[in-house]
């Protein structure tokens, strides 16, 4: 599809080797030589190749997103900030490796060629502290070069014809300044205050790109920098600017209205018109991507968490499908926990346990243990890890089949039949799994059952596996200081494993602790007719890490061999409330 709409606007990476990249204003979306990126509703970048839909970062919750050719790949890289740490990630669709996290407590940042002498692009970032820097592959391992300024938003681009590299626009104060590289200088743009999205590109015939730059009421102008004057686009409120490449036409500029509807720019009578849009729903983002041929682009938009393609005559094809993602298990028509089995590359796991009142309880995937999932079960079988990730010996818990579908949002419970590889597709374990959710105005209740399966070789669960595999929750980042482990009993034996580690035999273990700023309390019951006796695993109540909470098979000191076609059985609940709760409210849900 090619839009012909006269709008002379090239992307503000067009110089760099990242000629399919297309960038919208608020950094949701991106698109490259692998396709289009979105953030989906959960804060989880998924991926449209053209073809198919993937998640090629899963479980790391991210809220700002580039693309350029860092690497020197000859192919893009993502570029991404997660929510967590504020690091700087780079995802590389060639090798499927995760580079970083780089640096910390960045705010923004954007791309562009630093100098005529280096044929790879550099990192222009600001943080949250108020300091900037810049981070190119030279530097990779090493210290950020620390830059003056302070800016909440950049974007590069030609905006000198004279300079072989390329210029800044930073907003600083809701000002726009252009920072030349060269000079180390900033100097103010002919642009309005309260300036808080802009872009970059030639939008006269001029040598130098000019600006777009839009304000917090909605308003755009142009600003065209060769000859310091300053054109109002403002017949239309507008957000979430973007660009269409045309090849050697003019380019298109593409917004957001403020019904979260689908428009265009047409310079020659200086009007936005609507794009033809064929569905009702707001839309969130806006993006584009380039052809192959490089002589025109298509449209998409971003809404529900999904991605659409807009079609020239404002049909409206969906790439993605959110829901089916996920499971989500509901009792008495309240959802209790979210289910992901779908676009995980190494285990499905409860991503979200909700309390009475519907607060999650769970983390996913934080940047200091990436392997870290929600509620999870994972051991090591035959020396193959299937709890931690990115190692060479990492196995994967595979979904063969899973009922109720994706589809059931009115399911409470489901039944999975999954089979444990190692790293060269060899089946060790098949594991039938069913999990069952029930709550009401008190507790929220989960109850788990996984199956072990050996077949003729048989299998062993051996010392590989560290005094934490098993089943184990990560908690939301507010739970992680001030709480409280307690268990069926004072006196229960326990031994400190290192620092604040402990394994405690009992019948159950909880947690209580406030997540934001609320007292919750979360505990999880061995079955006593479980092979293994209950062995929980607790860290963090001290304040000096974060906090867990999991029931070990205690594999590490006990090996177990499973015989030729055996199997094992462990059924665990996990209870939680709003609030704190006794000793003896925990012990009634014992028996299940």
């Amino acid at each position: 599809m090619k839009y012909s709409y006269v709008f002379v606007l090239s992307f503000l990476l067009s110089t760099l080797s990242i000629a399919n990249a297309v960038e919208n204003t608020n950094h949701t979306a991106t698109s490259g030589t692998f396709g289009v990126a979105w953030l989906d509703n959960d804060g989880i970048v998924r991926v449209f190749d053209g073809q198919t839909v993937t998640e090629p970062v899963p479980n790391v919750k991210i809220y700002m997103a580039a693309t350029a050719d860092l690497l020197e790949e000859g192919s893009d890289q993502l570029l991404f900030l997660d929510d967590a740490r504020k690091a700087l990630h780079l995802y590389s669709f060639k090798t499927k490796k995760i580079l970083g996290p780089f640096g910390h407590n960045i705010k923004t940042f954007a791309i562009g060629q630093w100098s005529g002498n280096e044929s790879f692009p550099s990192v222009f970032a600001s943080t949250f502290s108020g300091n900037a820097f810049r981070w190119t592959k030279e530097i990779m391992e090493k210290g950020w070069q620390p830059i003056s300024g302070n800016f909440t938003q950049a974007a590069s681009g030609k905006l000198n014809p004279n300079d072989k590299f390329d210029n800044f626009i930073v907003i600083t104060d809701g000002n726009p300044y252009v920072f030349s590289p060269k000079w180390q200088t900033y100097s103010r743009a002919g642009v309005k205050d309260n300036i808080v999205a802009l872009l970059t590109g030639n939008f006269t015939d001029s040598p130098a790109d000019d600006i777009v730059a839009s304000n917090k009421f909605g308003f755009t102008y142009l600003y065209l920098l060769h000859n310091q004057t300053v054109e109002n686009l403002t017949d239309q409120k507008v957000s979430c600017m973007t660009l269409g490449k045309n090849g050697e036409n003019l380019d298109s500029l593409y917004a957001l209205d403020n019904r979260r509807k689908p428009i265009v720019y047409y310079r020659e009578s200086k009007s936005w018109k609507e794009v033809p849009f064929q569905n009702a729903f707001s839309c969130k983002d806006i993006i584009t991507r380039t052809n192959s041929d490089g002589k025109g682009h298509e449209l998409f938009v971003v809404g529900n968490g999904n991605l659409y393609q807009i079609a020239e005559n404002g049909t409206v094809k969906q790439l993605s499908d959110q829901k089916g993602s996920k499971i989500v298990l509901k009792s008495n028509n309240k959802m209790i926990a979210d289910y992901r089995f779908e676009n995980v590359p190494y285990k499905p796991y409860i991503e979200k346990l909700r309390t009475p009142s519907g607060r999650n309880i769970l983390r996913d995937a934080p940047y200091d243990h990436l392997h870290h999932h929600g509620l999870m079960f994972a051991i090591a079988v035959n020396g193959c890890n299937f709890w931690e990730e990115f190692t060479p010996k990492h196995g994967k818990e595979i979904t063969i089949s899973i009922s109720p579908s994706p589809s059931d949002t009115e399911t409470s419970s489901l039944e999975s039949e999954l089979h444990w590889i190692d790293s060269e597709s060899k089946i060790l374990v098949k594991e039938n799994r069913k999990i069952s959710v029930s709550g009401g105005e008190e507790v929220t209740l989960l109850d788990w059952q996984t199956t072990l399966n050996v077949g003729e070789q048989g299998a062993t669960l051996d010392k590989s596996n560290h005094h934490y595999f098993g089943l184990g929750l990560r908690f939301d980042q507010t739970m992680d200081k001030n709480g409280r482990f307690f268990s069926d009993s004072p006196s229960n034996k326990f031994d400190v494993v290192r620092g604040d580690e402990r394994l405690t035999e009992c019948k159950w273990m909880a947690y209580t602790a406030t997540l934001n700023g609320e007292p919750v309390t979360v505990a999880v019951l061995g079955d006593p007719s479980n092979p293994i006796p209950t062995m929980a695993f607790t860290m963090g109540d001290t304040g000096k890490s974060f906090a867990y909470l999991g029931i070990t098979l205690n594999l590490h000191r006990q090996p177990v061999e499973m015989k030729p076609n055996s199997s094992l059985t462990f059924r665990y609940r996990v209870a939680v409330w709003d609030g704190e709760v006794t000793p003896e409210m925990v012990e009634k849900f014992l028996n299940y």
